[in-house]
């Protein structure tokens, strides 16, 4: 069977200043940085598929925008609008994993099919206290559908589970005229953390679980080949589409 050949929209969703060394492990610190948060809209055909939702709904509270900012054309549905499509015709959505920054705009979405990793979940209900406040999101009215590995959501798009980030994190794995492209998720938050020598590994980001098994996962995303969207890099949006 031949595969679909996607497209992929950047969709800004709110922005956000950090510490550089929040996103690169023991280093740049004291250096501030702005990113962006990220939804993912692809599209073949009639199928429109979101990875990731971005931040909003319940968690756009007073304390919410002393992290971020967001404009009014930066809301999930003024994004989706920009390519003529409303927040019902998205039929499936894929989070990378459960922070709130990248799932709070589920509650939006009334005819999705949602998909995460089991690992994702079970820590999501559990994290260790440090975590506690990134899954600070009320996913209860939303039904999963929990994968337990890698798999193929659709025709053309897989994901592979990457932990490292979180236990549960997962890279989606896109088809496309030019080839395979990579939307890692926040274990390659910016273009930065891939400017290494070509025989070393990616450069970690400082939020993580296991840093072993997180050197593992980025090994494997490097070896894939594709060309990789990083979660946060404003540089994303240099191209309203990819490829």
């Amino acid at each position: 069977m031949t595969s679909h050949q996607w497209t992929i929209a950047p969709l800004i969703v709110a922005t956000a200043v950090r510490d550089k060394s929040q996103s690169l492990l023991h280093r740049d610190f004291g250096v501030k940085m702005e990113g962006a948060v990220l939804a993912w809209l692809l599209m073949s055909g009639s199928e429109k598929i979101l990875v990731d939702t971005g931040a909003c709904g319940r968690v756009a509270t007073a304390e919410f925008y002393k992290r971020y900012s967001q404009t009014r054309e930066q809301t999930l549905e003024a994004q989706l609008t920009r390519f003529n499509i409303s927040l019902d015709d998205i039929s499936t959505v894929i989070n990378t994993h459960l922070h709130l920054d990248h799932c709070s705009g589920n509650v939006l979405l009334k005819n999705a099919r949602f998909f995460v990793q089991k690992r994702e979940m079970e820590y999501a209900r559990n994290p260790v206290p440090i975590h506690k406040s990134a899954y600070d999101v009320d996913l209860s009215g939303i039904t999963f559908e929990l994968l337990d590995g890698d798999a193929e959501v659709a025709n053309g798009v897989q994901v592979i589970l990457n932990p490292g980030h979180t236990p549960g994190s997962q890279a989606v794995l896109v088809q496309t005229a030019q080839g395979l492209y990579i939307i890692a998720g926040d274990n390659i938050p910016f273009f930065e953390n891939m400017r290494v020598p070509e025989n070393e590994p990616f450069w970690p980001n400082a939020i993580y679980v296991d840093l072993r098994e997180y050197y593992e996962s980025l090994n494997r995303v490097k070896k894939l080949g594709g060309y990789i969207l990083p979660a946060h890099d404003l540089l994303v949006l240099q191209k309203t589409v990819y490829p």
